[in-house]
């Protein structure tokens, strides 16, 4: 993975959980003690961040970084990629979660290969209810 695409993928989580939070970038900058001008460079991906300045973005956001870290799968265009940008992610669920996420896949698989699709999907999403 490219650092600019990492780099363009925290930015865009950065403006993301600030807009959530409802503040302008220059509330955050005040609330980080950081300029405002260095932010906007980090949110567009044009500016590195550090580590420090990375955890008094998340304390201003009152989440973790590594949440801001998480990489978006749409961003990326290598499957080998995507799938380790998932499997991550998927470490951090309890096994009942990834017993169902297992489920879901299979049943995407059915679906995608079903001539019917859109019967195939009612059935399907009536199955994974089912599960629960």
């Amino acid at each position: 993975m490219n650092s600019s695409t990492l780099l363009n993928n925290l930015g865009s989580n950065i403006r993301s959980y600030r807009k959530r939070k409802g503040l302008t970038i220059d509330e955050l900058a005040e609330m980080s003690s950081l300029s405002g001008k260095y932010l906007q460079g980090v949110e567009v991906g044009i500016r590195n961040i550090s580590i420090k300045n990375l955890n008094k973005v998340a304390i201003s956001l009152n989440i973790s970084p590594d949440i801001l870290l998480n990489i978006d799968t749409k961003s990326l265009e290598n499957k080998e990629e995507k799938i380790f940008t998932i499997s991550e992610k998927l470490k951090h669920f309890e096994i009942t979660k990834l017993d169902f996420i297992g489920n879901m896949l299979d049943n995407l698989g059915d679906v995608m290969t079903s001539s019917g699709k859109e019967i195939k999907v009612e059935k399907t999403t009536k199955k994974i209810k089912d599960n629960k």
